[in-house]
């Protein structure tokens, strides 16, 4: 198949997918020279474009259908690639792991500043601090950290498999007692759903005044849930209705929530549940925006004025000038990167 038909497939593809998306395919009509001259770019220069679920439909479409998902998923494709270019469709410290893991590729993110507020408040000093007092427990990392954070920890993980990396790591080390970083709120849900392992989880906040969580999640409340439900007529535990929570939210709106998982396991879970109408997700509202795409048939209750900034810093103006001038290239000090390594593949070695 020639260049000017694989553009031409995946511009139709790109447009079927959003018909059953007003709003979207208005957009992407406006800017469909813009998206073209991109999906050229992508093709000219033998790029791999990896999506995160929290991108808008028109960037989340730019990858391929196995190059969109959670940030597991991204890692593990990431580390699959034989490509010289990766652009990552996500936020920075995502762009820094697809870096780790190909050092030897050139790694662009649209906008440098694209930061996390999970990320940004804790240093690699911190850890090294917890690691003084309690002695002994290994440190399990949130893939949302720089990688310096991940150069100080024995493990990373991802809300996808949070709960079975802390696991095996007390596990492994032959503790009860694991530290996880930097997620206070997620490090709370850990805890709940490993009461019955005999397994401690330290996390920032618990025995300390630090804290640290996603400025989206943490302002979902367990009265929005209920409103939600009453409002929606979404009743606990319907057949074809449901709440689902990412793990970052306040452990009372995973109480409140029919699900609670990763992005990846939401979309699964709509996937077991095919007689699903009504659906609202307690995370960053993009998600629900491109899992309408994928499931006509249910209506996602959305409410948009819980976003994340960082994400939404990544445009397709921005994809295009990055393409064109290969700028806004993520980069990691080698040492730092060889030792964040290991913490990476340990998550990825865990079946």
């Amino acid at each position: 198949m020639n260049a000017p038909q694989v553009l031409q497939n995946k511009l139709e593809q790109m447009e079927k997918a959003l018909r059953n998306t007003p709003d979207q395919h208005l957009d992407f009509k406006a800017k469909r020279d813009l998206i073209e001259r991109i999906l050229q770019l992508i093709e000219e220069k033998d790029v791999f474009v990896l999506g995160h679920n929290y991108m808008e439909p028109l960037v989340y479409l730019l990858s391929g259908e196995q190059e969109r998902g959670d940030s597991l998923g991204l890692a593990q494709r990431a580390a699959e690639t034989d490509k010289p270019i990766i652009l990552f469709d996500g936020v920075r410290f995502m762009a820094e792991t697809a870096k780790i893991l190909n050092p030897e590729k050139k790694v662009l993110i649209a906008d440098l500043e694209a930061g996390c507020s999970l990320a940004e408040p804790f240093s690699a000093d911190v850890v090294k601090e917890y690691r003084e007092r309690y002695p002994g427990a290994p440190v399990v990392t949130y893939v949302n950290s720089y990688a310096d954070i991940k150069a100080e920890s024995d493990y990373c993980c991802t809300s996808a498999n949070g709960y079975k990396v802390v696991l095996h790591a007390a596990k492994e080390y032959g503790v009860d007692r694991v530290i996880f970083f930097p997620d206070s709120l997620m490090g709370a849900n850990l805890q709940y759903d490993l009461k019955d392992e005999g397994i401690e989880v330290i996390y920032p906040g618990k025995e300390d005044d630090r804290f640290a969580a996603c400025e989206v999640h943490e302002k979902f409340t367990a009265q929005m849930m209920r409103d939600i439900r009453e409002q929606y007529d979404m009743p606990k535990n319907a057949e074809h209705t449901a709440i689902l929570a990412h793990w970052e939210c306040p452990p009372e709106v995973l109480e409140e929530a029919d699900f609670h998982g990763s992005t990846t396991q939401m979309g699964k879970y709509l996937e077991d549940h095919p007689k699903l109408q009504r659906v609202y997700l307690a995370t960053e509202c993009e998600m629900a925006a491109n899992l309408a795409m994928e499931y006509p048939g249910i209506e996602f209750v959305r409410s948009c004025s819980l976003f994340c900034q960082h994400m939404r810093k990544i445009t397709l103006e921005k994809i295009l000038y990055s393409l064109e001038n290969e700028v806004y290239e993520v980069d990691v000090d080698p040492t730092i990167a060889k030792r964040a390594l290991v913490a990476i593949n340990r998550m990825l070695e865990i079946k």
